[in-house]
């Protein structure tokens, strides 16, 4: 489990910028090893990172609806007409329609508004998308669970451990069902 840090890119290897695999000490470094889905250079939180091609396709193929939660805030007013938005399923300007989301908004004001939004999916830039599809903008966004992974809260940025004992059931799991 790793925290991503802003400024990082998930990736193995990158010319100019620095990777998800930079933050690890080169002892555990591996070219078999790889994150779980994609953070955007400026979105923090859950990563997984493994070698286990099962797993990883277990976690991400759209078959399987491995929801995601994240923490967003945006530039403006959320309102309940935005949950029922995101209930419905947003469509983008291009006509590409998401899945229903669920959105929970923790507090709203004209300025910022901050929300919790749980999606199926991970289409490219798909949250910022989704709320730039009902006018506002996202200005932070970190992802706080994947399928059964919640992020560590001892987890800061930049740092990773080990999955512990539960997690690893988990991964069982997951395992079990694709088998």
């Amino acid at each position: 489990m790793l925290h991503k840090p802003t400024g990082v890119v998930t990736a193995n290897k990158d010319r100019e910028l620095p990777t998800v695999m930079d933050l690890l000490p080169p002892d555990i470094q591996s070219d078999m090893l790889y994150a779980v889905g994609r953070l955007d250079r400026d979105t923090t939180g859950l990563l997984l990172l493994t070698d286990n091609g099962p797993l990883g396709f277990q976690l991400l193929h759209p078959q399987y609806h491995v929801d995601k939660t994240y923490q967003v805030e945006v530039n403006g007013l959320l309102t309940p007409d935005h949950i029922q938005a995101f209930q419905k399923g947003i469509v983008f300007l291009d006509g590409t329609v998401c899945k229903p989301a669920r959105l929970e908004i923790l507090s709203a004001s004209p300025s910022l508004s901050q929300a919790s939004i749980t999606i199926s999916e991970g289409k490219f830039h798909q949250v910022k998308k989704m709320f730039l599809s009902v006018g506002v903008k996202v200005t932070s966004l970190k992802r706080i669970q994947f399928g059964e992974f919640t992020l560590d809260p001892e987890l800061a940025e930049g740092q990773y451990r080990p999955l512990n004992q539960e997690e690893l059931k988990i991964i069982k799991n997951y395992l079990e069902k694709s088998g």
